[in-house]
C-alpha cells in the first residue's frame, strides 16, 4: 500500500516538476545540479517511512524556492554520500557531525550555516537546508576559505596562483610579515574486518607547509626548517630544546610559535 503510495507521489513530483519548469527555459538557464538533487531527495523521502514530517517540510519549502528562482549559489551543489562503513574513526575533521561555521563561496560570505569537511576527499560538506540527514558537497573552485569554530581554511589554488606543487584546503595557522604557515590535514583510509563485518578504519596525518620568498616548502621536521633558514641555525635548536614538552603535547601550537620566533629573527 505504501509503495503504491510512494509511486504516485513520484509520478505526481516528475509531472509537476517537468511543467514547472518549462517557462524557465528562455529567461535563465536552470541550474540542473540543483534541480536532481531535489528530484533525488524528493524521491528517497517519498519510497521512505511517513514519520519524516518535519524533513520532507524542508525540503518541500527548499523545491518551492527553486521553482520562484529564489536558490542560493551556495545549494548548487552534489549530493552528499558517505559509503563507508565506520567503526571507532572517521573521515572529516574534528567532527563527523555538521557544525556551525561560514564560507565564502563563489564571491559571497554565508555566514552561521552548518557544515563539516571530509578531509580524505579534501572536500566542504553543507547541510542541506539544515537538515542533518543530508548534505550538498561544495564545488572546491567556488570555494574561497572556510571556518570551522576558531580554525580557518584556505583554497590554496584560488589564494596563490603561482605554481606550486601542493593543492586543494589548508589550515592557515599563522600569517608574518615574512612567512606564513599553513597546514594540510588529511587522512588515509584502510578496510578491516571484524567478526564477519568489512569496516573502513581512517588515520590522520598532517603536513607542514612555510610559504617564504612566494614559494612553498615542507617544514615537517628540524632538519628542513634548517635547511631554508641556515642563519638562524643556533637560534631554531635552542628553540627546540627549550620547547620539549610543548612540541609533545600540542605540536600545532609549537610550530606555530616556531615559525613567529623565525618570522621575527630574520
Amino acid at each position: 500500500m505504501r509503495k503504491s503510495i510512494a509511486m504516485s507521489r513520484i509520478k505526481t513530483l516528475l509531472f509537476i516538476i517537468s511543467f514547472k519548469f518549462k517557462p524557465h527555459y528562455k529567461s535563465q538557464p536552470l541550474k540542473i545540479t540543483n534541480y536532481s538533487t531535489v528530484i533525488f531527495i524528493l524521491l528517497l523521502i517519498s519510497i521512505n517511512s511517513f514519520s519524516q514530517t518535519n524533513e520532507k517540510k524542508e525540503v518541500s519549502k527548499y523545491f518551492d524556492k527553486i521553482v520562484n528562482g529564489e536558490i542560493l549559489n551556495i545549494n548548487n551543489g552534489k549530493i552528499h554520500i558517505d559509503p563507508y562503513n565506520l567503526k571507532s574513526s572517521h573521515n572529516y575533521y574534528s567532527s563527523k557531525d555538521f557544525l556551525k561555521g561560514s564560507v565564502f563561496y563563489d564571491n559571497q560570505l554565508y555566514e552561521n550555516i552548518l557544515i563539516k569537511y571530509d578531509i580524505y576527499k579534501d572536500q566542504l560538506v553543507k547541510s542541506f537546508e539544515n537538515i542533518s540527514t543530508f548534505g550538498i558537497t561544495l564545488i572546491n573552485e567556488k570555494t574561497d576559505y572556510f571556518i570551522i569554530g576558531e580554525k580557518r581554511f584556505i583554497n590554496i589554488d584560488n589564494k596563490y596562483r603561482y605554481p606550486k606543487t601542493i593543492t586543494g584546503f589548508f589550515e592557515e595557522k599563522y600569517l608574518g610579515k615574512n612567512i606564513s604557515l599553513y597546514i594540510k590535514h588529511t587522512k588515509t583510509a584502510k578496510e578491516t574486518i571484524s567478526e564477519t563485518t568489512l569496516y573502513t578504519e581512517f588515520k590522520e596525518y598532517t603536513n607542514y607547509q612555510l610559504l617564504y620568498n612566494s614559494k612553498f616548502a615542507s617544514v615537517n621536521t628540524q632538519k628542513e626548517i634548517l635547511a631554508i633558514f641556515p642563519q638562524l641555525k643556533k637560534e631554531i635548536k635552542d628553540f627546540y630544546k627549550k620547547n620539549k614538552i610543548l612540541e609533545e603535547t600540542n605540536p600545532y601550537q609549537f610550530k606555530a610559535d616556531l615559525i613567529k620566533f623565525i618570522d621575527i629573527n630574520l
